[in-house]
């Protein structure tokens, strides 16, 4: 039990990707005794001060930090300032690391201070927190390790994209294109996408990412969006709307609909002059 009122540790197991488990927590009392991971444990300092050992040396931890250890790390943990800290971490199986980067990923340095990139991480983690799918869950994923492990990483092999495959590649996400197309009202998996390219589900994400510049998530939302906001043109309700695009409920909708179009569903059938017929 934690003695601090606003203390907390929270665990989540990714039900979309195995070998990922997510963790969030603040501590202002509690010290962690020193223990390791079989796991990477990659995370980020979101407010106040950690300091920890690491391979006998201090390292103090402040917001913006970023926090890189390799598997089987003995390290420990505690507040350095009277407010304590709120961070947030990623433990990565090292075989999916291996299957991500292609290599054996190694850090050298327990710390970065990398305020741009800790406040994406913290961003990304959130929404791999609440990641509806694995379509979702996994073009989160991708995007933050990637560019946590090419700026930091070490031993990384890259794939290359060989230009002679180009038309190829070409006419496999226009497969992936049909496929998300026919397909908006169902829940559309990060496996089946890449099968239809013909892909990893990583290399899968970065080639689209490349090619289109926004995720396979991204992608699909904004396809959804867009026929929405055709049914609403239609008269059809938001609720309607978001179940005949694969969405969640009319929230849902909602929060993507403004998000693209500046304004809420209900709002643009009152401009357009779409309510529906009551």
């Amino acid at each position: 039990m934690f003695h601090h009122p606003s203390e907390f540790v929270t665990f989540k197991t990714s039900p979309h990707l195995p070998g990922v488990e997510l963790y969030s927590a603040r501590l202002v009392d509690h010290e962690f005794a020193p223990h390791v991971h079989d796991a990477y444990s990659l995370g980020a300092i979101e407010t106040g001060v950690e300091r920890f050992r690491h391979k006998g040396s201090q390292h103090v931890a402040p917001a913006g930090t970023l926090v890189l250890l390799n598997p089987d790390e003995l390290h420990d943990g505690h507040a350095e300032i009277a407010a304590g800290w709120t961070y947030q971490m990623l433990f990565i199986e090292p075989q999916l690391l291996r299957e991500l980067t292609g290599s054996e990923a190694y850090f050298a340095a327990a710390t970065a201070h990398d305020p741009l990139l800790a406040d994406s991480f913290q961003l990304l983690f959130k929404r791999m927190w609440q990641a509806p799918d694995d379509l979702a869950f996994v073009s989160h994923f991708t995007v933050l390790i990637d560019a946590v492990t090419q700026r930091y990483g070490k031993n990384l092999r890259p794939v290359p994209m060989p230009a002679s495959r180009q038309p190829q590649r070409m006419l496999a996400m226009r497969r992936v294109l049909d496929c998300i197309e026919a397909n908006l009202d169902q829940t559309l998996h990060i496996d089946t996408l890449a099968a239809e390219a013909g892909m990893s589900i990583f290399h899968f994400v970065r080639a689209f990412s490349a090619l289109f510049h926004a995720t396979p998530h991204q992608y699909l939302q904004a396809r959804r969006t867009t026929r929405a906001k055709t049914l609403l043109a239609q008269r059809s309700t938001p609720t309607d709307a978001a179940a005949a695009v694969g969405l969640t409920d009319q929230s849902h909708l909602t929060r993507w609909f403004k998000r693209a179009y500046g304004v809420t569903p209900a709002q643009y059938q009152q401009q357009i002059g779409t309510r529906p017929l009551s």
